[in-house]
């Protein structure tokens, strides 16, 4: 029994050690190794402005121009999801209203828009309420790229990690590359601290 006390009073301390509170992103002004939320956001914005205005790319509200996500790669030490990337450059996209996101294509696929066109024939559904051949719309442009992690050694001891997000857009009736650009995340560690 007495040794049952240690171990209920240990179990009491771990237990109210530290909690979990939520973070008013709004006002968060803590800075982090990794490429995070922050990160993530302001170089989808940038590179979204940049493609936004370029003359060479995009249709107009009145015939938007349809865009596929092609491959979206990350090498870096981390376990971003691309996908994360995709939804922030396809919402600032949409917005514009001279894009619209290809949902039968690419990143952003959607096996609905298969499985509504399978079980055409199916005695089960109504043929009236089935997705007519011929109507899927291919892409006018891809969008892929690429996040990359340089770990670079500081005169301190210390490290610099670069984090350089490319973009391109290709036009898919002739290949060519129409816009491309980068952005750059750089954030400096202190001697000793751990970074990957």
């Amino acid at each position: 029994m007495a040794r049952a006390w240690p171990i209920l009073a240990l179990a009491l301390c771990v237990g109210c050690a530290s909690s979990t509170a939520v973070v008013d992103t709004q006002n968060d002004a803590e800075t982090t190794v990794s490429f995070d939320w922050r990160d993530l956001d302001g170089a989808a914005a940038t590179l979204a402005q940049s493609l936004l205005a370029s003359p060479r790319v995009g249709g107009t509200a009145a015939k938007p121009a349809v865009v596929a996500f092609g491959r979206m790669t990350n090498d870096t030490c981390q376990h971003l999801d691309p996908d994360l990337l995709t939804q922030k450059l396809a919402e600032a996209l949409l917005l514009s209203e001279r894009f619209e996101v290809s949902a039968a294509f690419g990143g952003a696929r959607d096996a609905t828009v298969g499985d509504v066109r399978a079980v055409r024939g199916d005695a089960e559904f109504d043929a009236a309420t089935l997705q007519a051949k011929g109507t899927l719309r291919a892409p006018d442009l891809s969008l892929s790229g690429r996040l990359i992690q340089r770990n670079v050694r500081r005169d301190n001891g210390g490290l610099r990690i670069e984090y350089f997000l490319t973009l391109r857009a290709t036009r898919l009736s002739d290949g060519v590359a129409v816009w491309q650009d980068s952005c750059q995340v750089v954030k400096a560690v202190g001697p000793g601290m751990p970074a990957w």
